[in-house]
């Protein structure tokens, strides 16, 4: 791709983004082929829109790599949120595990370690809202998703569980409720089993960047899958020792 097709593919998604209007498909021209191709549209998208990144969704392609994805900061919200359904009309909803770093990890050399991003960072509760720029989620292939600021709608996020390093993340009881009725509820179910994992990945990726900033967020996947709400609707997560998440979806 060249400088041409990733600025037409940002203006594409940005005009989905803004009037609601769905893409089948990005014109071949500007469909990426990489992850690097994917992740090109996305900083064109973040210097088009002009709008602050409040923190990255993360986690690992089929081939390893990492994939990102910025959380707009306007796309952020506290606990507990009150979503407009004309925002995020898909409606998918992920229990997850996310981050908060409370001090900057700059770029350096020397790859930061498992133990230095944990102290780091404070562990949250979140939710993260699923919404698409284009007709059909899942006809849409992975990268094209991936550009597409890994499809994400909304983030809730939940307060700060100070004393997360006495618990096993990987083993976390967890229940995603809609409107009262538990849709999923297991013990762990992360991808990568410890959520810390991806966010020491996207660490050492960032530092050969601009580094982690203070109060940035990072969260690295669901614990509960995919699943799927209606307007009207009431979403509800809740992980063992941590505070309870909510979002509830207004028609």
């Amino acid at each position: 791709m060249d400088e041409h097709d990733i600025e037409q593919a940002s203006r594409l998604l940005i005009a989905a983004r803004r009037t609601g209007a769905r893409l089948v498909a990005l014109p071949i021209a500007c469909q990426p082929a990489t992850v690097d191709e994917a992740h090109a549209i996305q900083d064109r998208m973040i210097a088009d829109l002009g709008e602050p990144v409040a923190g990255w969704k993360i986690a690992f392609g089929p081939d390893g790599s990492l994939m990102r994805g910025p959380l707009l900061a306007s796309r952020v919200f506290s606990n507990p949120a009150r979503l407009d359904t004309a925002l995020v009309p898909l409606l998918g909803a992920e229990a997850e595990i996310a981050f908060r770093f409370d001090r900057p990890l700059p770029p350096r050399d020397v790859e930061y370690g498992y133990d230095e991003v944990a102290d780091a960072v404070t562990a949250l509760a979140a939710i993260e809202i699923v919404d698409s720029r284009f007709v059909s989620y899942q006809d849409t292939p992975l990268l094209h998703r991936l550009a597409d600021f890994m499809s994400n709608g909304a983030f809730i996020k939940g307060l700060p569980q100070p004393h997360w390093r006495d618990l096993d993340l990987s083993e976390l009881h967890v229940v995603l409720s809609i409107n009262d009725i538990p849709i999923v509820e297991r013990r762990g179910g992360h991808s990568s089993c410890d959520p810390l994992l991806p966010a020491v990945a996207f660490v050492n990726n960032f530092r050969n960047r601009d580094g982690v900033f203070a109060g940035q967020l990072v969260t690295t996947g669901t614990y509960t899958g995919l699943n799927f709400a209606k307007p009207g609707q009431l979403i509800e997560v809740t992980f063992v020792d941590f505070d309870s998440v909510k979002a509830f979806v207004q028609v």
